[in-house]
């Protein structure tokens, strides 16, 4: 009889589980681990498994059900595209940027991924048994992307619960249970901890910058200075959620401000690594063209630093290639269009309004009169990087050639301001509206006179909440032009989903160098945050925007601490560039704003455009969308309590305060 310790592997799916067994024979079919880690194969093989599940937030991202947010293979996950809670908040700070189907955040994350740092853990431990086998190089860099994979991990939890325990060895299940039940870490040690991890990943990693597939220290940099980034956010604004008990006590949550500028330090240091390495935006004269570009191409080593990929070729632990349904959850139903669901994601005014475009409201509050519904979008005023994001009425979807003919109504006359057509009441239907307004409860609709009421893709009122829309336009960021119209199917969409890009480093870099300048009092480094602002904004074919010298104070009345303008024009800069990207609810969470902007919940706003009969106009209206739903955040959910089952197993893990 001989003890042996081996690693179940399904060569074709690199489904790794670890296990110490005795056995009289060898099991056949069965992958050891001097196999798996002797070569770079074997490694790929060992970590499949760790990269599929670990914690991005891609297009199969949702806050519940049984993926704890990460849809990781082709199951029932297009309900998690649907829901999709990280893209649905609402305020007057333009969190809002997309209407689905949920209205609220609640503490049902349950993310534990242990037995994934557990895989990693072990190769961290065991590699060094087959150094050999390798150049320096590319055992180091093999190292590293172990290191890259648990900081990835940690950030995943870490960002949600505070603390935790900071498992950085193979435990032995063996052992007495007292050894096994950790208690959690500080959040400082925490963040700390994935620092030092993503440091020696930064050191050591691969200096292949056309490897975006794979971890290597850039791709290593860019979660520094995004999770920096978030750390240092913590540590300055989180004391004003006044939460008080013992996982406060303990430093399990909330960080003492005077961190705040070691971890901003941490971000910008990342930030300008990656500048350094070559990393740059993808640009180019048609500034609209180049932008959409950025989600569909290829640009390894130019913009893209880390890339999750789908496709045929890519292998889920459950034996099947890994596709999305993004292209069928935001376009509408239609030929060439999408084929299920449809327009389940549509943005909403809050954040479409952050972008330059003409004034739909003139000086006296009345609605600005357009000839044409298309001239909201065709012309100078809009800047390119808002059309790229999004299909406006009268656009053409290039894969389907369809002109996306979006209209709400028809207003007989609009004698009134637009606040009479808008008032904030469920779907903006009032006196007023009942007697000029007339919709259709299907599309494509005409009057009894022969009139079109509405377009082709809505508004439609007698067709539920999916498939046209209720916004008055569509989402274009991340949908395939160079797909075909056959594969706008569930599970039939394959584009990759870019984890990081440069133009988020750029976001980053600009937030932590002004947070950076207010501690210290260095003017400098304030305005260098808006010399990568304006990085941003000329990419985009937007207006370069000036730093004011004596910016208001626009936060104390609201949120009770400072936030100033120059500060808020970064973060809504970043959720101008960010959008659909899954950041804008960790960081509203990470400023500390979320409970205030969502007090006693907040309705989305639309883009609606309506035809007025008696003037041969059109003209568009910021209605509350049809549905009426409510967005609220509780002040406790800023940390996620503990899942249950942890806190049975383990008296030693305090659960989070607030519950």
């Amino acid at each position: 009889m001989k003890t042996l310790k081996y690693i179940f592997a399904a060569a074709a799916l690199g489904l790794t589980v670890t296990a110490c067994e005795e056995m009289e024979l060898e099991p056949k079919g069965l992958l050891y681990e001097n196999v798996l880690l002797s070569s770079d194969n074997g490694v790929k093989k060992y970590l499949a498994l760790v990269y599929q599940d670990c914690p991005i937030e891609d297009f199969n991202y949702g806050q519940s059900g049984d993926m704890r947010g990460y849809a990781t293979v082709n199951a029932g996950g297009w309900h998690s595209g649907n829901q999709w809670q990280a893209q649905k908040s609402s305020a007057a700070s333009a969190a809002m940027e997309a209407v689905g189907r949920g209205t609220s955040y609640g503490d049902s994350w349950g993310y534990w991924p242990y037995d994934r740092i557990r895989d990693i853990n072990n190769m961290i431990e065991q590699l060094p048994n087959y150094k050999d086998n390798y150049k320096e190089s590319e055992y180091n860099a093999l190292m590293a992307e172990a290191h890259f994979l648990r900081a990835y991990y940690y950030f995943g939890i870490v960002k949600r619960y505070g603390g935790v325990p900071l498992v950085d060895r193979v435990l032995d299940p063996k052992a007495p249970v007292e050894e096994l039940q950790l208690p959690r870490n500080t959040e400082y040690e925490s963040w700390k901890f994935i620092y030092e991890d993503l440091k020696f990943a930064m050191e050591n990693g691969s200096t292949d910058v056309k490897n975006v597939t794979r971890a290597n220290r850039y791709a290593a940099a860019a979660l520094m200075s995004r999770a920096m980034l978030y750390a240092g956010s913590i540590a300055k604004y989180s004391s004003y959620i006044t939460t008080t008990g013992p996982a406060v006590d303990a430093g399990l949550m909330i960080m003492d401000p005077v961190h705040a500028q070691e971890f901003f330090q941490y971000a910008y240091d990342a930030c300008k690594f990656l500048q350094d390495a070559g990393f740059k935006l993808h640009d180019g004269a048609d500034k609209e063209k180049a932008y959409t570009e950025v989600f569909i191409s290829d640009l390894a080593g130019v913009e893209d630093i880390f890339v999750k990929q789908y496709g045929p070729n890519t292998v889920t632990p459950s034996g099947t290639s890994l596709f999305h349904c993004w292209d069928t959850m935001v376009l509408p139903i239609g030929t060439g269009l999408a084929s299920n669901v449809g327009a389940a994601l549509q943005p909403t005014w809050e954040l479409m309004g952050l972008y330059e475009m003409p004034a739909i409201t003139d000086e006296n509050g009345n609605p600005v009169r357009f000839d044409r519904v298309e001239d909201i979008w065709d012309t100078d005023e809009m800047e390119p990087r808002c059309r790229a994001n999004f299909y406006f009425p009268g656009m053409t979807e290039s894969v389907s050639g369809e002109v996306l003919d979006i209209q709400a109504g028809y207003y007989k006359s609009y004698p009134g301001t637009a606040a009479d057509g808008t008032e904030e009441v469920q779907a903006s239907t009032n006196d007023y509206t009942n007697a000029y307004r007339v919709r259709a409860a299907q599309p494509s609709s005409v009057d009894t006179d022969g009139m079109k009421i509405n377009g082709k893709y809505g508004l439609c009122e007698g067709t539920g909440d999916e498939g046209y829309t209720r916004t008055g336009a569509f989402i274009r960021k991340y949908v395939n032009y160079n797909g075909a119209a056959a594969d706008r199917v569930l599970f039939g969409s394959t584009q990759s989903w870019k984890v990081f890009r440069y133009g988020e480093v750029l976001c980053n870099w600009a937030e932590a160098a002004y947070e950076l300048g207010l501690i210290t009092n260095n003017d400098n480094l304030k305005k260098e945050a808006f010399e990568h602002v304006n990085e941003l904004r000329r990419r985009a074919g937007a207006t370069e925007h000036q730093m004011v010298d004596a910016p208001a104070d626009l936060g104390m009345e609201v949120y009770g601490f400072e936030i100033d303008e120059n500060l808020q024009y970064i973060r809504d800069e970043r959720a101008r560039e960010l959008c659909y990207e899954n950041h804008r609810l960790f960081d509203l969470r990470r400023w500390r704003v979320a409970d205030v902007m969502f007090m006693d919940g907040k309705f989305a706003h639309t883009l609606l455009p309506y035809y007025v009969v008696s003037e041969n106009k059109y003209i568009y209206l910021n209605e509350v969308e049809r549905e009426g739903r409510k967005v609220t955040f509780e002040k406790r959910w800023y940390y996620e309590q503990m899942p249950g089952g942890e806190l049975s197993k383990n008296p030693n893990v305090i659960r989070n305060d607030g519950y």
